[in-house]
């Protein structure tokens, strides 16, 4: 995501630095039979240098808060931010015998400053044949400070014989599982 907001801000600083009519002849003109009658006047273009260099600034400054808060040093409120982020992220639909594991939570949290365990796993009793629920428990704690941790509950309904996709909900905790 960060990247993202970083090449639309450069995208739209070098629209606002590059000359509008120059941009505007190799771009539109081709549409027109005779381009000099069609060219925008100077106040167009003017004004797409304002809009694109204050959405450069908009894109420059989300860009710039993006990428401080992703290499920020962990604390218990940017793991529990992180965290809930991540649980809102991997609720929804999988497919058949799947639901997110380590690696999918890895890159929902974007840090690299956070150690990631499973905890423990749950399975409710089902009678043959039914689907039964599964609780999955992941320990999250900082790498460099062990008092910092989370708990990420990813719950679903499986087995062999459920049916269709699987509805899974994860949920935040702050503290150890």
């Amino acid at each position: 995501m960060t990247g993202v907001l970083w090449l639309v801000a450069i995208l739209l600083i070098l629209l606002t630095v590059v000359d509008p009519r120059k941009l505007w002849y190799s771009t539109t003109a081709w549409q027109f039979k005779h381009p000099e009658a069609n060219e925008p006047s100077e106040a167009s273009f003017a004004l797409g240098r304002v809009v694109s260099g204050a959405a450069a600034a908009g894109f420059t400054v989300a860009a710039i808060a993006a990428t401080v808060g992703a290499v920020a040093p962990l604390s218990q409120d940017r793991l529990d931010s992180a965290g809930d982020a991540a649980a809102r992220e991997l609720t929804g639909e999988y497919g058949k015998y799947s639901s997110p594991g380590i690696t999918a939570i890895e890159e929902a949290l974007g840090r690299d400053d956070v150690r990631m365990r499973e905890a423990r796993t749950v399975n409710e009793d089902a009678p043959f044949g039914e689907s039964y629920g599964i609780q999955e428990y992941y320990e999250l704690t900082g790498v460099d400070d062990d008092s910092i941790a989370g708990c990420l509950e990813v719950a679903y309904d499986g087995g062999l014989f459920h049916e269709g996709d699987t509805d899974v909900s994860v949920g935040y905790a702050s503290g150890s599982c």
